[in-house]
């Protein structure tokens, strides 16, 4: 009940397992930051199945993974474009070859599979935990 005196940030839900997942991309979004306005790609990860090493308890007890996503942000500068590029193989685009542009590379990833590793965020104050993309990993 929303009127209740409990507090809802003590009822916020727990965050999925750290682990590695199988992914099915949903959409991407391009964006700037706010504070240095530095241009970023943003893929939005539906997991659809857990690894051998995500804790199956704890994932039960965070709801399982429906209706569960993870967002993928890549900046697109000089120094950070490698990760992009490892994304793409990652999601089975071959880059050598493709003759393809990066952005033309982000639209063919729709609804590609990727393996995503998961790890554990604190939050600035320290009150609570995220659940964060870490990494791709190419499907095997």
């Amino acid at each position: 009940d929303w009127s209740s005196d409990v507090c809802s940030s003590d009822l916020a839900p727990l965050p999925m397992p750290q682990g590695t997942y199988v992914c099915v991309i949903q959409s991407l979004l391009y964006d700037k930051t706010t504070k240095k306005g530095t241009d970023y790609v943003e893929f939005t990860l539906r997991p659809v199945s857990a690894e051998s090493d995500v804790d199956e308890d704890e994932l039960a007890e965070t709801g399982g993974l429906d209706g569960k996503t993870l967002r993928a942000t890549f900046y697109l500068t000089e120094d950070a474009i490698y990760r992009l590029d490892e994304f793409h193989t990652h999601c089975g685009l071959d880059i050598e070859n493709d003759g393809l542009s990066r952005r033309a590379r982000n639209d063919e990833c729709i609804n590609s599979e990727v393996r995503a590793f998961v790890k554990h965020e604190t939050s600035q104050d320290g009150s609570r935990i995220f659940a964060r993309f870490n990494r791709s990993l190419p499907m095997e």
